[in-house]
């Protein structure tokens, strides 16, 4: 069986603006796992929106004997109208502990805020049962295949990995203040798919395979429920052909307001080799030129957000089978034993590295275990990841919504 390269009409890209928060929901009443499906997380992303109604309609027109729950929601509704990034400030950078606090006490600063505290809204019944499985659908300004991000622990790997499309680690641990990976610290599972260039008419097709593949590997779906299962595998697949099958960031270039205009020179795609000291955008001090070699990925042809582009390198599926090891084995007690490692003082999972004396080679033992988010703290390095343990929380700041605050209802 083959697929169309596009749905009908009705199943294109709807016109910004026309979406309820909550797109849908569909349960056939059977026990399983709740799967939170959201959309234009930014406000120029609409594919995914269309991706998540063809996916429940298809579901509900069938009545398809799906296991738990999939609900579909739309995420920066406002950004959505004036077909823009974000309003005020990115949505997919503000879910921290601090900002959540400020949020959920009421103190709304911008039009993002108003935005969070829909979505809490939304989630906090569902984190309450926990735990959840939240997909995040995206596209690209520039022209891309799809791929799929996730935080780097255990329990996100079978719904990524369960996709013929490369998987990107370390993107949620560079990225500060992502929703993924605030709910990911919450002890739930968390994965997005960037479908392909935001104007393709493909990404919609590419999230709607995407979706139905990661409804199976969840255990939402039998795959015999989906007769056209190997077709949208295949669909993903041939796109994809020759594409490293897990990378992982090496370099994030960040923009400032000083450094305005930032302007990518043309032609960059994602998983395009460029070499140390090569030019690939311009700003207000000049070239930009790329720190190292690796493969270009997320290059910003579009007006807004502070991520310039980022730098990937290709990650062996051994060392992938090697850090799950490590990690059910629970050998991170040796990590305090590295060279130049020692515990944070005063923050538990976190460590502390002399870079005079670990290395590389340290990082990537590092890496192993999951501590992909690096930060410098005077001399030193401080590692942490990402929380391991699948057990779900309600943390301190959302404690004021779990008393049955009604003003979230948006």
């Amino acid at each position: 069986m083959t697929l169309s390269s596009s749905g009908p009409p009705s199943t294109r890209p709807h016109s910004p603006g026309a979406h309820p928060r909550v797109l849908g929901r569909y349960s056939s009443g059977r026990p399983g796992p709740t799967v939170v499906c959201i959309g234009a997380l930014h406000g120029n992303e609409p594919a995914g929106l269309s991706a998540i109604s063809r996916v429940l309609a298809r579901l509900q027109d069938g009545g398809v004997p799906l296991r738990g729950e999939l609900i579909g929601v739309a995420g920066n509704r406002r950004a959505l109208i004036e077909e823009r990034r974000f309003v005020d400030r990115d949505l997919n950078r503000r879910w921290s502990p601090d900002n959540i606090a400020r949020i959920a006490a009421g103190t709304i600063e911008t039009s993002e805020d108003q935005e969070t505290r829909e979505l809490l809204a939304v989630f906090l019944p569902l984190l309450r049962r926990g735990p959840v499985h939240f997909i995040d659908l995206h596209s690209t300004s520039g022209l891309s295949t799809p791929f799929s991000c996730m935080a780097d622990v255990l329990r996100n790997r079978p719904l990524a990995l369960a996709l013929p499309i490369p998987v990107v680690l370390g993107l949620e641990e560079v990225i500060e203040g992502s929703m993924l990976g605030y709910l990911c610290d919450l002890g739930h599972v968390g994965v997005a798919i960037e479908g392909g260039q935001h104007s393709d008419p493909r990404t919609v097709d590419f999230h709607e395979s995407a979706l139905l593949l990661m409804l199976v590997a969840a255990g939402s779906l039998e795959a015999r429920h989906v007769p056209d299962l190997a077709a949208h595998r295949a669909r993903l697949a041939a796109v994809n052909s020759g594409m490293p099958a897990v990378c992982e960031i090496r370099h994030r270039h960040v923009i400032k307001a000083e450094d305005e205009p930032f302007v990518m020179l043309p032609g960059f795609v994602n998983f395009q080799i460029v070499e140390r000291g090569q030019v690939v955008a311009d700003d207000r001090r000049g070239s930009v030129r790329v720190p190292e070699t690796g493969l270009m990925m997320l290059p910003r042809y579009q007006g807004q957000g502070d991520d310039g582009y980022f730098i990937a390198r290709p990650v062996s599926r051994t060392a992938l089978r090697v850090s799950a090891a490590l990690r059910t084995l629970r050998l991170d007690v040796l990590v305090p034993w590295l060279p130049g490692v020692s515990r944070h003082p005063e923050r538990a999972d976190h460590y502390v590295a002399d870079p005079a004396v670990a290395r590389v080679a340290v990082e990537q033992v590092f890496h192993l275990f999951g501590y992909r988010h690096v930060r410098a703290d005077a001399e030193r390095l401080v590692f942490s990841r990402r929380r391991p343990a699948a057990r779900p929380v309600l943390p301190a700041e959302l404690q004021r919504l779990r008393e049955g605050d009604e003003t979230v209802e948006g």
